[in-house]
């Protein structure tokens, strides 16, 4: 053997290594074992272990409990805004569909987790885009009496549990929950007419009412939270698909197409008659409104359980079903939020017609200052289309986030009208209040009223002014603001200008009376002169005379000082030296 045969044969033992430890891995990865009796403990255990080992892809919650109590759970596995639900076990001794539910958990999650494809379907694409959910066991007390008998049930109900069972203690063949009602003849269509025992049986008891059972509030209750776009009911016996219930037109067309890619995926023929009603599909294509699907996965075998040995065939033949829906349905979320999406945005556009009319209230209407002024009409058309803008806002955020684009571009201009319209009202306020400050200021000066209240409201309305100025900076229209600044900002800064003028010399004159009462006189007579060269304007009379008197005052007061003062030098001088 040469040397390059010995290289080679080390490869391929290399590459057999890899090969078979990649086998073993992936066996050993796996949680569920689909070939057993898997009772109701075993999916406990297996959904708990699956959420710990995929955090983020899947979780369990609890969506109601069983006629004696035990937890109906529901798995989720994905992480897409979109849904389509899968279930199982309706039927007791149909539980080989919850083994086929918790094995399609199982394996997609590894695919996702490995970046694997299946069958051709890319199933982390799918999984990102979608969460599917399953009810692996509707009827978890059923399972549980027909796997286990009259063990796991309260001794007070063994009686009545065995009459329901035609007085046998063999529970292979019941089918019904532990309360002997049937859950898939639970659902409203047609349930009237469904016929069947009048009272509590092993199999095809209607029940009392319609969703009468805990079981089946508790998937109604579910399919109502997770708005699923298509489901998958699976039942166990027959190799065939029910899917025609009452569709009709574009529905019956889309549903049609839906059944042939099953049935050519699964291999089972198509029943294209089913009128009798009452099943979970039956609910959920008449009343939902959207594709449902019925899939009996193994041949015929009577009354009781499909036997293990199918179950390898069943999984072949069903391994890519939740794959499909998860796929079928994303695009009909997608379609269904695109419709949605446009629905808004032409409800927008539509109204933006309306909101276009605010521009003749802040805009094309201002022709002079006389038009400055808010209309009882234009605040309603303001709170109208506000109103309408958070009507809209709320529709949008229900849309998830990538078919949001086209509607908040269309409310953009929604929007648009709306700031500018409030930006007007919002200065006229400011303006008509700086106004009303204005004369107010103006009234005190008017009156020669000179203390800290002047002050006060001078100081205000230089505030007021800015502010107003800063609310014109941002009304639309060149125009607009023009005609808005020369109404409000160019009189009230003339105003507190002028009078900031004489506020300065009455502080000057204030300044001025402190320093003579300290005997500071040289600063006195030098205020005096800086009083004099301040900038007046004489408009208030009474204000001119009040500080004509304080500084008619200060001298007084002053020439009284240097009198004295002039005695007292002179008495001085006449004293002996």
């Amino acid at each position: 053997m040469t040397k390059f045969h010995i290289f080679l044969l080390s490869l391929l033992l290399l590459f057999g290594t890899f090969v078979f430890s990649e086998s073993t891995y992936a066996q050993s990865s796996s949680i569920v074992n689909p070939n057993q009796t898997y009772s109701y403990a075993n999916m406990q255990k297996d959904i708990k272990k699956l959420e710990k080992t995929y955090p983020g892809l899947i979780k369990q919650e609890i969506i109601g409990k069983s006629e004696y109590g035990r937890n109906i759970y529901a798995v989720s596995l994905g992480k897409g805004e979109s849904t389509v639900f899968i279930n199982g076990s309706h039927h007791a001794r149909e539980w080989i569909t919850t083994n086929l539910n918790m094995n399609m958990i199982d394996k997609y999650a590894a695919a996702y987790k490995n970046n694997t494809v299946v069958n051709g379907y890319n199933v982390k694409k799918l999984l990102n885009n979608t969460t599917i959910w399953f009810v692996p066991m509707v009827n978890p007390d059923g399972v549980t009496l027909q796997q286990s008998g009259l063990k796991s049930f309260p001794a007070k109900d063994h009686a009545k549990i065995i009459k329901m069972n035609g007085g046998s203690k063999n529970f292979k063949r019941w089918k019904a929950n532990g309360k002997g009602v049937d859950l898939n003849r639970q659902y409203s269509p047609n349930w009237k007419n469904l016929g069947g025992p009048k009272s509590p049986s092993y199999k095809n008891y209607n029940g009392p009412k319609v969703a009468a059972a805990s079981e089946t509030k508790a998937i109604l209750s579910f399919v109502d939270k997770i708005d699923p776009e298509i489901a998958i009911s699976y039942h166990s016996s027959g190799q065939i698909i029910f899917w025609k219930y009452q569709q009709t037109g574009s529905r019956y067309t889309q549903d049609a197409h839906y059944a042939s890619k099953l049935s050519k995926i699964t291999g089972y023929s198509l029943v294209k008659s089913k009128s009798f009603g009452g099943g979970f599909s039956d609910w959920f294509s008449t009343v939902e409104k959207k594709p449902a699907f019925t899939i009996e996965v193994s041949p015929a075998v009577g009354e009781t359980h499909v036997p293990l040995r199918n179950y390898a065939k069943i999984w072949s033949q069903n391994a890519s079903i939740g794959l499909y829906t998860a796929q079928e349905g994303y695009k009909l979320f997608d379609s269904r939020k695109a419709t949605a999406s446009d629905k808004v945005t032409k409800q927008i556009k539509t109204y933006n017609k309306t909101a276009a009319k605010l521009k003749n209230y802040y805009s094309t209407n201002i022709k002079s200052e006389s038009k400055l002024k808010v209309t009882s009409a234009h605040k309603s058309l303001y709170d109208k289309t506000n109103k309408e803008i958070k009507k809209q806002e709320k529709a949008i955020a229900k849309l998830p986030a990538k078919y949001r684009t086209k509607p908040n571009a269309a409310l953009k201009t929604t929007k648009s009208y709306r700031d500018n319209s409030l930006a007007y009202m919002n200065t006229i306020y400011a303006g008509d209040d700086l106004i009303q400050t204005n004369k107010k200021l103006t009234g005190y000066l008017t009156a020669g009223t000179l203390n800290s209240t002047t002050f006060t409201a001078h100081d205000k309305s230089v505030k007021q002014t800015d502010t107003t100025e800063s609310q014109i900076n941002k009304m639309f229209g060149k125009t607009v603001r023009k005609l808005a600044t020369a109404k409000f900002v160019t009189p009230a800064k003339s105003n507190n200008k002028n009078i900031g003028y004489d506020l300065a010399r009455y502080e000057l004159l204030v300044e001025t009376e402190n320093q003579l009462n300290e005997g500071h006189y040289d600063i006195v007579k030098k205020n005096l002169i800086t009083y004099e060269t301040l900038p007046s304007t004489h408009s208030f009379e009474k204000t001119e005379t009040k500080l004509a008197s304080m500084v008619q005052a200060i001298e007084d007061e002053l020439l009284r000082v240097e009198q004295e003062q002039s005695v007292e030098e002179t008495e001085k001088d006449k004293l002996p030296k």
